[in-house]
């Protein structure tokens, strides 16, 4: 599945970057909605980056609390709701180290489909490690080299073109790479930092964005 072509945006641009106001001009968006990225996600994120070659398993646990919010002990534990726990215990104990690129899209297809179950009093859930954890883990094992893509990014990209896209680790490494580098280009992202605190800022649900 493809998204649909954008019209083109006025100086050639299939892209719509708009302020909670209108569209605007590409460095802008990328000034407006980097500018509102969440301070308290900032610290941590700049220690782990620095690590990406010697992360230790305390490291790996770090990434699952910065990436699941799980900033207390009650929060970073098995069966609490949208904490995959025991999935990033496992990278804690295998220390996975970024793949060579012909690797990348198995190393993605392996851990996004990795399973865990939450067990409750009367039932127990399966769960999936999913995408926007495998492409976070991935992140940092790269240093910033291939992007987060989570929820957040997601609506932030269907915004962008005016179109519904995939979730899978295919569309990641066929189009949202290729569109990510695009992206940064328009806005003159000096590195893909900036341009990630935007996606994710513009992703999210406040300030609205106008059709």
């Amino acid at each position: 599945m493809r998204p649909k072509k954008s019209a083109q945006r006025e100086g050639g641009s299939r892209f719509r970057f708009r302020s909670s106001d209108g569209e605007v001009a590409p460095k802008e968006w990328l000034r407006m909605w980097a500018a509102l990225y969440p301070p308290r996600y900032i610290k941590e994120h700049d220690s782990l980056i620095e690590k990406y070659e010697s992360l230790s398993a305390a490291d790996f646990e770090r990434i699952g609390r910065w990436k699941d919010a799980a900033e207390t002990e009650s929060k970073w534990k098995p069966n609490v709701a949208s904490v995959a726990y025991l999935i990033w215990m496992q990278a804690a104990r295998e220390l996975p180290r970024c793949p060579d690129e012909s690797r990348v899209a198995d190393f993605l297809q392996d851990w996004s489909e990795r399973k865990y179950t939450d067990k409750y009093t009367n039932r127990a859930v399966q769960k999936r490690f999913g995408l926007s954890r495998a492409t976070t883990l991935l992140y940092f094992i790269s240093a910033g080299r291939f992007p987060i893509f989570d929820s957040r990014v997601r609506n932030a990209m269907k915004r962008l073109l005016d179109s519904p896209l995939p979730n899978t680790v295919r569309w990641y490494m066929d189009s949202y790479r290729p569109l990510f580098l695009e992206i940064g280009g328009l806005c003159g992202a000096k590195n893909g930092r900036a341009l990630d605190k935007a996606l994710f800022s513009f992703g999210g649900r406040t300030p609205e964005i106008p059709n």
